[in-house]
């Protein structure tokens, strides 16, 4: 009895630290979200039930450590840093989905080197894989990550459904996402993040689909879907508060959504597990479903459902490199007009050039210059890997006034409300940010997504803000 307390302790606490709803076996599967904590590990998890090559039912377990998570000790030019991994598998064991048994534990580490002091702000990833042989049934797959310097420890908790596959009716598992760089498909990594890595060129979905022998033909018909949703830089500080019908205030609209491609396939010769492959090349900005159904030649069976849902972020997320990444979040500095007119700059020489004029004719000087514009993009690259949801965190209006304002004095949560404090004066309105979350996250809609309440106060702090950051006084008066 004392060995189950503890377990249901730990599984209580990786479902609070995870700060989503879970339900077991849910058709969509989203990803993994950045939520970065300070002085802990920040890890991305994913686990899918699939079939080995000897017909035996298993888990694959995804991991990803950000490398700049964890904390490392220089000794003699090198920057090293260690984590402790522990993968548990829990059992489901009554109906009411509050007793598990621990059926599985794996223990490793991972270590990083480098000679790079920049590995400290690193959002590379150490990867680990794991296949878990289990029986079928439900199980919760808990992935605890410890850094053995600072002892912090992150977790994070995933639900499976694993399904017999010798079983007299069809299956269809869930889909797992690989991706493959460098054109060829020579470099290929697993995706738990539900926003795909620029460096990815082809996105590579895997399911398996379970025909008993003798059973009828299945049809099985796979589709990629855009959603409509809001991928425009926020409005003005003391502008007008998006409304709720708006996309700005959605996010995204999950009724509304386009078919970019479809396949349809037979399984007619083929018995036992099948597994399908579907490649394509990584799709513009946006958010997709991958989608999967499989039906009888009837209505005798219920039609099968799984889907994956991901963005495709910029090339270079989190980061901004290109001369188009870097010209973007000048909207915030920027009057409506100059904006416009540099987003209608073609040639990427003459882009460059225009952003390069637009801060050295305002600051004057080259050196500050230099500083203020190395400034800026911190913040930009540090919203990115803060605020990012549906889409780049630069865009959001938290990463707004970050990049404007930088991190908050204090900060107050409510249930849908977040309070960002500048100051000691928790009444002066000059100061003081209001965000009204606009849903509650959940495996279906996994999104922190905050919306500044607009007032024209807002004016003025605004636009003295901005001149900070353009005369180059920023750096003496940040606020």
């Amino acid at each position: 009895m004392k060995d189950r307390k503890i377990v249901l302790l730990i599984l209580a606490l990786a479902i609070l630290s995870s700060a989503c709803s879970r339900a077991f076996d849910p058709e969509v599967r989203t990803g993994s979200h950045f939520r970065p904590a300070n002085g802990h590990p920040e890890i991305l998890v994913s686990a899918i039930s699939f079939v080995d090559d000897e017909n035996n039912p298993v888990i694959d377990v995804s991991l990803d450590i950000i490398e700049g998570s964890l904390i490392y000790r220089e000794r003699n030019g090198i920057f090293s840093a260690e984590a402790g991994v522990q993968i548990d598998v829990f059992k489901v064991i009554d109906s009411s989905d509050d007793e598990f048994q621990r059926v599985t534990v794996i223990r490793d580490s991972k270590t990083v080197e480098s000679t790079h002091s920049g590995v400290t702000d690193s959002r590379d990833v150490i990867s680990l894989e794991e296949r878990i042989r289990v029986a079928p049934g439900r199980y919760r797959v808990l992935v605890t990550v410890t850094d053995l310097d600072s002892d912090q420890t992150a977790s994070r908790s995933a639900n499976v459904r694993v399904y017999d596959p010798n079983d007299d009716i069809p299956n269809l598992s869930h889909v797992q996402v690989r991706g493959e760089d460098f054109s060829d498909g020579s470099f290929s990594l697993p995706l738990s993040t539900y926003s795909i890595p620029g460096r990815v060129d082809t996105i590579r979905f895997e399911y398996q689909v379970t025909r008993p022998e003798g059973s009828p033909p299945l049809r099985v018909t796979m589709q990629l879907r855009k959603f409509d949703s809001d991928t425009s830089p926020p409005r003005p500080m003391s502008g007008i508060t998006p409304s709720r019908g708006s996309i700005e205030y959605r996010g995204i609209n999950y009724s509304r959504s386009e078919i970019i491609e479809t396949q349809e396939r037979i399984l007619e010769q083929e018995y036992g597990t099948i597994t399908i492959e579907y490649r394509t090349d990584r799709p513009p900005r946006g958010n997709y479903r991958f989608e999967v159904r499989v039906a009888g030649p009837d209505d005798e069976m219920d039609e099968l459902f799984k889907a994956r849902d991901f963005a495709s972020m910029s090339d270079n997320f989190p980061h901004v490199i290109t001369v188009e990444e870097l010209s973007k979040p000048l909207v915030y500095l920027m009057r409506r007009r100059e904006y416009r007119d540099l987003m209608q700059i073609e040639d990427q020489d003459s882009l460059k050039r225009a952003i390069d004029r637009f801060w050295l004719s305002n600051i004057g000087d080259k050196d500050r210059a230099s500083r203020v514009i190395e400034q800026y993009y911190q913040r930009v690259e540090e919203a990115n890997k803060q605020f990012s949801n549906f889409k780049e965190g630069w865009m959001t209006d938290m990463g707004m006034v970050y990049i404007l304002f930088g991190s908050p004095w204090y900060v107050e949560r409510s249930l849908d409300r977040m309070v960002w404090i500048y100051g000691y004066d928790r009444a002066n309105p000059r100061r003081v940010f209001y965000f009204q979350r606009t849903r509650v996250n959940s495996d279906q809609y996994p999104f922190e997504h905050y919306i500044l309440q607009r007032h024209t106060q807002y004016h003025s702090v605004e636009y003295e803000q901005i001149q900070r950051w353009l005369t180059g006084t920023i750096l003496s008066r940040p606020i």
